[in-house]
């Protein structure tokens, strides 16, 4: 039984000593290149993380969501992360904050800029999102007139 097994050890000694050199060369760039793109996700995932957007979340006083409205809300929450541009998990997750101001409690939905619009969207028929931001810092865009004869 073992005469059959070392010739099979053999013939894979002599095709490894034939790989090893190739695979020494190959390895530093292999790792050159996980390192450049684990550096390049993290460098997404901060910019991401710096350039965030809030909404206020403003219920009504008759506010009683049900489990299916909670559960819709949810899945669109769960969207962000895909409106999120290709940001890293780390980047693209959403915060639910609450704080209390002068004895009013008020309720936060932050998430990545890029997802803004998924952000926005009412996700209960009785809850009021406001963005923090105005839209009256949006410029329209002005195309300047085709020069020489029409």
């Amino acid at each position: 039984m073992f005469d059959v097994i070392h010739p099979l050890l053999g013939e894979l000694g002599a095709g490894l000593s034939a790989v090893v050199p190739y695979a020494a060369g190959a390895a530093p760039v292999v790792l050159a290149g996980w390192l450049g793109w684990t550096v390049h996700r993290a460098r997404r995932a901060r910019a991401a993380l710096a350039d965030r957007v809030t909404v206020e979340l403003v219920p009504t006083s008759t506010f009683d969501p049900s489990e299916a409205e909670v559960a819709r809300w949810a899945r669109q929450l769960g969207r962000v992360h895909h409106a999120a541009d290709g940001v890293p998990a780390r980047g693209s997750a959403v915060r639910l904050r609450y704080t209390a101001e002068t004895g009013k409690m008020r309720c936060y939905l932050e998430g990545p800029r890029t997802a803004q619009a998924v952000l926005t969207m009412p996700g209960f028929a009785e809850v009021e999102v406001r963005a923090k931001e105005h839209r009256t810092s949006i410029r329209p865009v002005r195309f300047p007139a085709p020069e020489g004869p029409a």
